[in-house]
């Protein structure tokens, strides 16, 4: 018992005492245009939790948007996608209830795609002060991308560019297809216990499984399995990243089901009803759309179908071969690459006007 119970004390130590590490020169010394910090940032009645990281403080903003809703994804965009803080000044944010965000005291009426929205832009004014900038980009992953689209619908003078990683474009045939995937997969490999899985938690009704989270799960364990969310094997497992992560404690995994029970009412709301093509057709702000060959978790067939009807000043489809759902983790070299050339150009072509 005193074993577990100093365990414990540990645990809580070392989640109390998260650092984000600096930029140093060849020399040791700290970078004097550099910037490193971790904070709570009041948001709308709520402190959230933002840590910003970039070699140059004067380089354009770029705020991600993580997936979810409710997701602890932030360490592993630190890990991967690192590179972009030499040309980026690099906001992860964890979104209302999410990571160190959340607290059992967040109303759970503001769990909405508006509060969500207003969140965004709250922070995005916030920013846009603090570095002195006009304007930011904006990258949006999965969940990110889908509510990315509605902050530059509704606050396009705020954003230079927006890149959509993987998004959801369309909740009740996302969730069918997804499902017809697993299903598909399990007769071809005559696999009785997920058809027997699939089975017990029913096709998806109007985007939503009759179980709920507990059958969303289920189901995408299996599109996990058949390589729909990975489609080979990214480079380091997740938990090694987490227990690596100097900004992030075990503690803050330890919060997970908490953090979905929050946020899954909002997925129970926005999925039988969204459908980007009807509620977004168009956009003043341009856009690129990075997509997984191999995605059903959100499947790109139908999100490129999407990419092809919506009107915007400058648009882009880039396909990444060997990816699934997580195309910035799978392909983390041409991700960056890619980030570099299209959002960094948008804001060096701005500055000129």
């Amino acid at each position: 018992m005193r074993l577990k119970a100093l365990s414990l004390i540990l645990l809580i130590f070392c989640g109390a005492c998260r650092t984000t590490r600096p930029f140093k020169a060849a020399d040791g010394t700290i970078l004097d245009t550099s910037i490193a910090e971790m904070q709570r940032v009041p948001i709308n009645g709520v402190r959230q939790f933002v840590t910003i990281r970039g070699s140059d403080r004067r380089n354009p903003v770029l705020l991600w948007l993580h997936g979810g809703p409710g997701n602890l994804s932030m360490p592993l965009y630190m890990h991967y996608n690192a590179p972009l803080e030499d040309h980026f000044t690099v906001v992860y944010w964890d979104q209302r209830g999410s990571g160190k965000s959340y607290s059992s005291r967040i109303p759970a009426e503001t769990m909405t795609l508006d509060q969500f929205v207003a969140d965004t832009h709250a922070l995005t004014a916030w920013l846009k002060q603090r570095f002195n900038q006009p304007k930011i980009v904006l990258v949006g992953h999965s969940w990110g991308g889908l509510l990315g689209m509605h902050v530059i619908a509704k606050h396009p003078d705020d954003y230079q560019a927006f890149m959509a990683v993987s998004p959801i474009s369309n909740g009740p045939v996302s969730e069918q297809l997804s499902y017809e995937f697993a299903l598909s997969n399990a007769q071809q490999k005559q696999d009785g216990s997920a058809l027997a899985t699939l089975q017990q938690i029913g096709p998806p009704e109007n985007g939503l499984y009759k179980d709920g989270l507990d059958a969303l799960k289920k189901q995408r364990d299996l599109v996990q399995k058949y390589g729909g969310v990975v489609h080979t094997h990214l480079r380091m497992p997740g938990s090694q990243i987490y227990l690596r992560s100097k900004e992030y404690s075990l503690l803050s995994l330890l919060k997970a089901n908490k953090i979905q029970q929050l946020s899954y009412p909002m997925v129970e709301t926005l999925w039988p009803a969204l459908d980007l093509k009807q509620q977004i057709p168009a956009v003043n702000v341009p856009v690129y759309f990075c997509l997984g060959r191999y995605d059903n978790n959100c499947p790109s067939t139908l999100v490129a179908d999407y990419v092809a009807s919506v009107q915007a000043p400058h648009k882009e489809l880039i396909w990444f071969e060997e990816s699934a759902h997580l195309p910035c983790w799978e392909e983390p070299q041409k991700f960056n690459a890619l980030v570099k050339e299209k959002l960094a150009t948008a804001t060096d072509k701005a500055a000129l006007k």
